[in-house]
C-alpha cells in the first residue's frame, strides 16, 4: 500500500508536467518498465531515487511522502496484530 501511494503521486506529478513514462525514465536513467513498476507500487523506490524524481518533477520530497506520514489508527492496530511483541 505504501509503495502504491508513492507511485500514484509519481504518476500524478509526471502527468502534470506532460511527461511520458519514457521521458521521465530517460531523465532518471532507468527503463520505462522500472518506472511503470514504481508507479504501480510493484517496485520500491529508494530515498535517493525518490529525491531525484522529486527534483526532476519540481516537487518537494514531502509531496510523495505525505500520504504515508501518518498511518490511520486502524492501520497501526493491524500492524500490531500481525507482528505481536514476543
Amino acid at each position: 500500500m505504501v509503495y502504491r501511494s508513492i507511485g500514484i503521486k509519481i504518476q500524478q506529478a509526471r502527468q502534470e508536467l506532460g511527461l511520458t513514462q519514457e521521458e521521465l525514465a530517460s531523465r532518471l536513467g532507468c527503463t520505462q518498465a522500472a518506472l511503470s513498476n514504481y508507479e504501480l507500487g510493484k517496485r520500491r523506490v529508494y530515498l535517493a531515487g525518490l529525491e531525484q524524481i522529486a527534483d526532476i518533477l519540481g516537487k518537494p520530497l514531502s509531496y510523495f511522502l505525505e500520504s504515508i506520514a501518518r498511518p490511520d489508527e486502524d492501520d497501526s492496530q493491524n500492524w500490531h496484530s500481525r507482528y505481536p511483541y514476543r
